[in-house]
């Protein structure tokens, strides 16, 4: 049995990252966290701007319900997006000019041998109401490729020539 998963693809500049982190924290009462930690309970953290390659969202009173998983071969604990009630935030790349495609992903349901099971309302609320939001909030441009949303930052600098999108490579995340 397959679940399916939601995304949303958008070219952010780290620039249009804190109206998300603020749209997280106040709008949706959710939090930021890393995807890795080395104590059980450390995963939140207070923005987007420190270092790693993305972030994932929780509604703030299911933090602590969460299951982390610990890797002993790399002494840390590790978050799961399959299992947990948890947004998946990958980051898009800036190299120099360049700015690569992040996206916002969530499983609406958790799948065990052959049945499923939705994950919690008000998880999928916050999820549905998430990406309405960066929905409205992005900007859809037309690429040789197809249509690609990006942040107001991103599509600024995008209009102005500072920089260009790129697609992510076959095989990639995306």
């Amino acid at each position: 049995m397959t679940v399916k998963g939601r995304q949303l693809k958008v070219y952010l500049h780290p620039q249009d990252r804190p109206a998300v982190d603020a749209f997280v924290q106040r709008e949706l009462a959710s939090a930021l966290l890393s995807e890795r930690s080395r104590d059980r309970g450390g995963f939140e953290v207070q923005d987007s701007q420190a270092g790693g390659m993305g972030r994932l969202i929780c509604p703030r009173p299911m933090v602590p319900d969460l299951n982390p998983r610990y890797i002993e071969a790399r002494d840390e604990w590790i978050l799961d997006v399959q299992v947990d009630p948890l947004i998946e935030w990958w980051f898009s790349r800036l190299d120099d000019d360049q700015l690569y495609p992040g996206r916002f992903y969530y499983l609406p349901s958790v799948s065990a041998s052959n049945s499923k099971a939705n994950k919690p309302a008000e998880f999928l609320a916050m999820a549905t109401r998430l990406l309405g939001w960066v929905r409205e909030e992005t900007v859809v441009f037309d690429t040789e490729w197809g249509s690609e949303r990006l942040g107001p930052v991103a599509a600024e600098m995008l209009q102005g020539g500072r920089i260009s999108l790129r697609r992510n490579p076959p095989g990639s995340r995306m």
